[in-house]
């Protein structure tokens, strides 16, 4: 767990770093979009650790893009870095799909996974993209969409490195890939009532077995966070293309 929320923090500075302030509009509104045909799933990819990494949306598919590489992976920065969270960690437990998620992460084991910042100047979000086994990527987006219906708020880690999150709220999401899933939340950076506390949002969409999950903090407490809408249409077009192409 300390793993995480380290990784938590070390973004949040890293966003701070490169001077970029998350201000863009919504990811998008509407109903996810709708499943794709049997046919069309059995023709779309799992992609592998390379295969992600130049998925990667870059200058050629959204101009003016910044990518950031993010944490120490197994094949290099900002590559394999994400792992299986786990449920224990999360307080209820029934959050603990929303918290996995806020990480870029799941229940489940991935096969390939990549963490950058990414966004135009001024506009940038967490992208984390990671690859699952197909049934695997289903099931992560059914156990978020359930787990929304009732978290509204949860703790996650222990002692020092324990980090409380509130007004957990779905909202619509961006109708790109096969399904998507959207919410907000904020975090408690001090406790009571009046404390001060850190809005995000999470958008998390399926393309076959790859899932792309978008995040973006609140630039100051008081203002609503929002994604990237440019990000989210560039990054989706290009996973949208590459999981449909034969091997």
């Amino acid at each position: 767990m300390n793993r995480t929320i380290r990784r938590r923090h070390m973004t949040a500075m890293a966003l701070m770093a490169i001077g970029m302030t998350a201000c863009s509009g919504e990811p998008g509104g509407g109903s996810p979009a709708a499943p794709a045909s049997p046919s069309t799933e059995k023709r779309a990819r799992v992609l592998s650790q390379q295969q992600l990494e130049n998925a990667v949306v870059d200058a050629h598919d959204l101009p003016g893009v910044q990518v950031k590489e993010m944490g120490v992976g197994t094949d290099g920065l900002g590559n394999g870095v994400i792992h299986a969270a786990r449920p224990a960690d999360t307080a209820p437990s029934l959050c603990a799909p929303v918290s996995a998620a806020v990480d870029g992460t799941s229940g489940y084991t991935p096969l390939a996974s990549v963490l950058r910042i990414a966004g135009t100047k001024g506009n940038p979000a967490i992208l984390t993209l990671v690859s699952y086994r197909s049934a695997d990527a289903a099931n992560v987006m059914e156990e978020l969409r359930t787990s929304l219906k009732s978290c509204k708020g949860y703790e996650v880690g222990t002692g020092a490195m324990k980090v409380t999150y509130e007004d957990v709220e779905a909202t619509d999401a961006p109708p790109h890939g096969d399904e998507g899933v959207a919410f907000r939340l904020k975090w408690v950076l001090e406790p009571g009532k009046d404390g001060l506390r850190s809005p995000s949002i999470v958008a998390v969409i399926r393309h076959s077995s790859t899932l792309a999950i978008y995040k973006a903090d609140s630039p100051t407490p008081g203002s609503p966070a929002n994604i990237p809408r440019d990000l989210v249409n560039a990054q989706s077009k290009l996973l949208d293309a590459v999981v449909r192409t034969p091997s």
